[in-house]
């Protein structure tokens, strides 16, 4: 690799260290990785030159850096060309006896976008460089589908909640619950709680102001569950409530409740 060819992925940003030979990112990170990187491979590893300390500027204490060099097998996304075979940086902190961990050979999913020269790429985050499973390949290609079919959902920020209503039903334990998502776009887009006598409660999401029959549910690990899971707040605001009588404003919060608790945590293991 020439000598600027390297500062280039080095001001990159992409060089901080893994704390292990590879990451493993739970569903939230997998979905933040897939819908950032421009490319996903699959490779394995089949060079691992490590970089003298004079090469490795702003190295954390305990991590190496490494100069890596991959074998494509499996190309899940990309806009055009990949070679066969690609070089990236990454950091990998030394094992527990204080060595650095065996690198070639191992299989690996990586989330890259391109470099500075042909065959160079970098890390689109510190962490990913992700060890390669079966049930991780299968993931990362439903949400990059999901991505391509649902952009709406895959660039949606959340920055809020607005107005919640709650609407006692005729029978006793019948009750509908709206609660408005602020979206930075300013999209429709509302939680809706139902609650029947003798049914589950359960929830949905519209896209309207209007509470009617197309409201979607929500399916465990989608994009959407993510954009939810990772970005509703914790609670429902004051402001959301600030119209309803405190009994309503009660029951508002107890269906809000229900849906985080639907919804389940954000399994992030790594901070955006």
């Amino acid at each position: 690799m020439r000598l600027w060819a390297f500062f280039a992925l080095l001001l990159s940003g992409a060089l901080i260290p893994l704390t292990g030979v590879s990451a493993n990112p739970g569903r939230a990170d997998l979905v933040a990785l897939t819908t950032e990187a421009p490319i996903i491979v699959r490779a394995t590893v089949t060079k691992a030159s490590r970089l003298s300390e004079k090469l490795s500027p702003g190295l954390a204490p305990g991590f190496r850096r490494f100069l890596i060099t991959a074998e494509i097998s499996n190309v899940l996304i990309a806009p055009g060309f990949v070679p066969k075979n690609i070089e990236y940086l990454v950091d990998i902190g030394a094992d527990p006896r204080g060595k650095a961990p065996k690198l070639k050979g191992l299989p690996v999913l990586l989330f890259l976008a391109p470099g500075g020269r042909e065959a160079q790429y970098q890390l689109v985050r510190p962490w990913a460089q992700v060890d390669w499973t079966a049930e991780r390949d299968a993931y990362v290609r439903a949400v990059a589908a999901e991505a391509v079919t649902a952009p709406d959902i895959r660039d949606m920020q959340i920055s809020g909640l607005g107005q919640a209503f709650h609407v006692p039903g005729s029978l006793p334990g019948e009750s509908e619950s709206q609660i408005f998502i602020q979206t930075k776009a300013g999209e429709p887009m509302s939680l809706v709680v139902l609650s029947r006598p003798g049914q589950p409660k359960a929830f949905s999401v519209a896209t309207g102001d209007i509470i009617d029959d197309a409201a979607a549910g929500v399916k465990d690990g989608s994009l959407l569950w993510y954009r939810l899971a990772c970005s509703l707040p914790r609670s429902l605001p004051a402001a959301s409530t600030s119209t309803l009588d405190s009994e309503t404003a009660d029951a508002a919060k107890t269906d809000y409740r229900f849906v985080l608790d639907s919804l389940g945590a954000c399994d992030r293991a790594y901070s955006e």
